[in-house]
């Protein structure tokens, strides 16, 4: 028998880098909501919390739940998703004149025709691997055309960011790839310094937060985040929504009839396969929830991706269904750590399949290969399409 308060004495319930966990991965979530609220596995020192009540609670508590310090934040440049207080909103003020919503919409057009032209390219071939040829480029050419980086240098950000994903047994450690993208970063920005460009790049060069220049680390953390954060979620949400629609061919038909309802469907990708899973917290103090006991500073890892099936709160959380309005969904997180780019990427999926199911709406998926193994994304490793069946 469980207790509420300890993980089990023998195989862990839940062990984010063990590659069985993502093919049991909502069965798990459920055991862990209703006997595991905040979920404690001693041996890797971490706790997870996975109903809905208490994400969201968590995400908006910034004094008791603190981003900046958490394990990943040592092992990388300074970050905007690692900061709290008045540094972050100074910089998060920064960065959110990139993404209002009249330059996002000004966007349109560059993704559609980004999206026609991978799609051309991906037709031509017999069958295709979509996450290579479509689902990751797509995100990184409009992010990367955003920060300015050559069309010649974007592949190598595209597979470090690949490589960020995958976290278990068999993956790099994640300051490999980090490593990098930092490197090609101080060679672009040191170009921008010397010319100028109506980029993203030169634009931070020239930012000033609280009165002062950003500092070399902080420039390549910036740089860094917005990498990642810009290719692999939507990355992740055009791959998964490929394969779900496949395994919903009526739904999937509903949709090429009437585009209108990609949005919502959009939005139910998102719920249903969170692009991004599972982030860290840091306690600033001792807690309690569910009569489990937090200790401050420990790791507590927030499950985006449990919260997002809590029956609690969606009427059959595990069932795929485009036509249901289940927009609460924390699939880009709540709070003062709302990701920025939610729009951006809301518009490249709603692109993406307004597109592929104008020209392919009856494409095969011949397979999926499974899930990459990784404590904070759901990703496929490769998708294999035939577009002209």
């Amino acid at each position: 028998m469980y207790t509420m308060s300890a993980a089990p004495t023998s195989e862990p319930l839940y062990d984010p880098n063990g590659p069985a966990l993502q093919a049991s991965l909502y069965e798990t979530y459920r055991k862990m909501r209703d006997d595991f609220p905040i979920y404690h596995d001693a041996q890797r020192e971490h706790y997870v919390a996975t109903r809905y009540d208490d994400v969201t609670a968590i995400l908006q508590d910034q004094g008791t739940y603190a981003n900046s310090g958490v394990a990943e934040s040592k092992l990388l440049m300074p970050m905007i998703v690692y900061m709290d207080g008045s540094r972050h909103k100074a910089m998060r003020t920064l960065i959110a004149r990139v993404f209002t919503p009249n330059r996002v919409a000004a966007l349109e057009p560059f993704v559609r025709e980004s999206t026609r032209r991978l799609l051309d390219e991906s037709a031509a071939e017999p069958r295709c691997n979509f996450m290579r040829t479509f689902a990751s480029q797509l995100p990184s050419i409009v992010i990367c055309d955003l920060i300015g980086i050559p069309e010649e240098r974007r592949q190598g950000f595209v597979e470090c960011t690949e490589a960020m994903i995958e976290t278990g047994p068999n993956s790099h450690p994640i300051e490999e790839p980090a490593g990098k993208i930092y490197a090609e970063f101080k060679t672009l920005l040191a170009d921008r310094s010397k010319e100028p460009q109506d980029d993203l790049m030169s634009a931070l060069l020239d930012a000033e937060v609280e009165g002062e220049h950003l500092t070399h680390d902080e420039l390549l953390g910036f740089c860094f985040n917005l990498i990642i954060g810009g290719t692999d979620t939507t990355m992740n949400l055009i791959g998964n929504a490929a394969v779900l629609l496949d395994k919903h061919p009526e739904q999937r038909a509903a949709l090429a009839g009437d585009p209108t309802l990609i949005p919502n469907a959009v939005e139910e990708v998102l719920r249903i396969e969170s692009p991004t899973q599972t982030l860290p917290r840091r306690p600033t103090l001792d807690v309690e929830l569910h009569g489990v006991k937090i200790p401050a500073e420990s790791r507590l890892l927030v499950s985006y991706g449990a919260a997002n099936h809590d029956e609690r709160v969606f009427d059959e959380p595990d069932t795929f269904d485009i036509f249901k309005e289940r927009n609460r969904h924390l699939a880009f997180g709540l709070g003062t750590h709302h990701c920025l780019g939610a729009a951006l990427a809301r518009m490249e999926g709603r692109i993406a399949f307004e597109e592929l199911l104008a020209r392919h709406p009856n494409y095969i998926v011949h397979d999926d290969s499974g899930w990459v193994t990784s404590r904070w994304a759901r990703s496929h490793h490769s998708i294999d399409i035939q577009l002209n069946p």
